[in-house]
């Protein structure tokens, strides 16, 4: 079980990281970065539930931690001020948005760097 609920992990950090490639597609210019950046509420989406499965079955292994606990909030949260912004057009959902997307990316490399089984 520790091998998959691993492998959902690293599967939401990848998606995370396409999802935040977002906001580098100012600086980043060409085909391939406008792709990923027309992609990134799918990908945030993926990340987000690669994280609550990656969750779900660190619990039942007896493996939760804080600091995952604290990242998957963070990126619910994130998700779902995102959502807001989509829907309602209001610019504080959109910089709540980002900045809970930095504290999501500060949690998670603290959950991995803190709570790695190797």
């Amino acid at each position: 079980m520790e091998v998959v609920y691993v492998t959902f992990g690293i599967l939401s950090v990848f998606f995370l990281l396409l999802a935040m490639s977002n906001g580098l597609k100012r600086y980043i210019k060409g085909q391939f970065m406008r792709n990923v950046a027309k992609k990134h509420k799918f990908f945030g989406q993926l990340a987000a539930l690669f994280a609550l499965a990656h969750m779900v079955l660190a619990l039942i292994d007896g493996a939760s931690r804080l600091t995952g606990l604290l990242a998957l909030l963070a990126i619910l949260m994130t998700a779902l001020f995102g959502s807001m912004f989509d829907q309602l057009k209001k610019k504080h959902f959109y910089v709540i948005h980002k900045m809970l997307a930095l504290t999501t990316m500060f949690l998670v490399i603290t959950h991995i760097l803190f709570n790695h089984r190797i």
